[in-house]
């Protein structure tokens, strides 16, 4: 398994990067789209829809309304609050689970707008993160969520001992919760280094790495209560290794909308 994962990693790490930087950006969104159709797809078998034709159509759905939300350019900022309220409940659900699942997993309908909402915003967000932006940034966004998963790992291992959500997730622990976003503000702080960003800048870059890392792991976490629900290990096996892409993209699923957020307020 761990073979397979660094293979996967070594083979799809470096056409990423090329496609964030050589791509049209265009074309790259409809490759971003590709990833939250498949997503949706994905996220269908954890909401216990498992009929082929069904899950194509909630797939679809999700892809049909992140066009129609990113058609509305005017209204991004209406987007990225309206999916920053979303995860506000979404960590009342973590914390309170297993009460009150019946609020976000009883009814088919909120199950299928909560695929909506976890993967269109986040299509809207990055797209228009790669395109307002640049590419550099796109990137630090991904290196941020990357430093707080190998932070969280590497210092949960090491050093953790206090449960972060043992109903939810037993393997994450309040320690590698700190550790990752001590990695992220690293993360951050080189990438402040090299762009030579003035010091007035740096709390409120600081400050939005640690929210970032913060909301990564509540992305997570979201996705493992359907995970639990479900009883459903992985989202899927399209990634030897890795499993489904909705495993590799929870994470950013919750840190692109606060992180575009964040900096169109800085």
């Amino acid at each position: 398994m761990l073979v397979q994962r660094i293979l996967t990693a070594l083979i799809l790490a470096p056409l990423f990067v090329w496609a964030v930087f050589a791509l049209p950006a265009d074309y790259f969104a409809y490759l971003l789209l590709l990833f939250v159709a498949v997503g949706g797809w994905e996220f269908a078998r954890l909401i216990k829809i498992n009929q082929p034709l069904y899950r194509a159509l909630v797939a679809g759905g999700i892809v049909g309304c992140a066009l129609v939300a990113a058609r509305h350019t005017q209204n991004l900022q209406t987007v990225l609050i309206a999916s920053v309220i979303w995860w506000g409940f979404n960590l009342v659900w973590v914390i309170s689970y297993p009460a009150k699942v019946q609020s976000w997993y009883g009814s088919g309908i909120v199950r299928v707008m909560s695929g909506v909402m976890l993967l269109a915003p986040m299509w809207v967000a990055l797209i228009n993160l790669h395109q307002g932006y640049g590419s550099e940034y796109f990137l630090l966004l991904i290196f941020l969520i990357w430093g707080a998963d190998s932070g969280a790992y590497f210092i949960g291992k090491a050093l953790g001992k206090h449960k972060l959500a043992p109903r939810v997730s037993p393997g994450k622990s309040i320690e590698g919760a700190i550790g990752g976003v001590i990695f992220s503000v690293i993360v951050m702080l080189i990438f402040l280094q090299y762009q030579q960003a003035s010091v007035d800048s740096y709390a409120g870059y600081l400050l939005l790495a640690v929210v970032v890392s913060g909301v990564s792991i509540l992305g997570d976490l979201f996705e493992s209560l359907f995970k639990r629900v479900s009883n459903i290990k992985d989202s899927g096996n399209i990634l030897p290794g890795h499993g489904g892409v909705l495993d590799r993209i929870d994470s950013l699923t919750a840190a692109a909308p606060f992180f575009l957020l964040g900096l169109n307020l800085l």
